[in-house]
């Protein structure tokens, strides 16, 4: 009898960390999704995928204390008492867990703030107001006007530019042609507003400053 009452207690407590441990997986999958970076572009989702193991490796690190707490459970008072600790410990998991939630709702709120920066609409152009982090979502194209310049930080784009057109890397200090990879953090400008810019390839996130129109 007590060894079937220890085994259905067990059972129980795993199915509890499981959920948990679910939980937490479950965020590191929307964030995989996401791509998401902060409102200067620097971090990316590595940064958040890190602080999600951080916390599985606890969890997983609980998991083992509970076990053994749970075999070395031997009669009903101790029981009782184990009970007691492996409720407040399963709090202080889910507890970690909220935490983890709130810090995306706030992260996909900035997120979500960047999208959503006030640039000034003329003609066809949006111009932005200093630099200012846009996404450019997969499939799309983004054209940008005369003395524009931008820094490709997230995802690949692949050049458009007219026919004997470049795009200048101030970078590496050479133009760039048509059908041509951008390179992450490198410092470009486009000279004239006829048509240069470039096809997302992936989501793209791009650092602004001038005129760019997306369609």
């Amino acid at each position: 009898m007590e060894k079937e009452r220890r085994r259905r207690f067990k059972k129980g407590i795993n199915f509890l960390v499981l959920v948990l441990v679910a939980g937490v997986l479950s965020i590191g999958v929307i964030f995989a999704s996401s791509q998401s970076i902060d409102s200067s572009a620097l971090v990316t989702y590595g940064f958040l995928k890190k602080q999600v193991d951080q916390l599985k490796a606890y969890i997983d690190n609980k998991i083992n204390e509970l076990d053994k707490k749970i075999k070395d459970t031997n009669v009903s008072s101790e029981q009782a008492q184990d009970i007691s600790k492996l409720q407040s410990q399963l709090a202080n998991l889910s507890s970690e867990i909220e935490k983890l939630k709130l810090q995306t709702a706030q992260f996909d709120a900035k997120l979500k703030n960047i999208s959503s920066s006030s640039g000034v609409k003329k003609g066809d152009f949006i111009y932005t107001k200093g630099y200012e982090v846009i996404k450019v979502p997969k499939g799309k194209t983004i054209l940008f006007d005369a003395s524009t310049e931008f820094v490709v930080r997230v995802g690949k784009a692949a050049t458009i530019v007219p026919k004997g057109a470049t795009i200048i890397d101030l970078t590496s200090a050479k133009d760039v042609g048509a059908n041509q990879q951008l390179l992450f953090n490198h410092f470009y400008l486009v000279a004239r507003s006829d048509g240069r810019g470039f096809k997302a390839l992936d989501d793209v996130w791009v650092i602004v400053n001038g005129g760019y129109k997306i369609k």
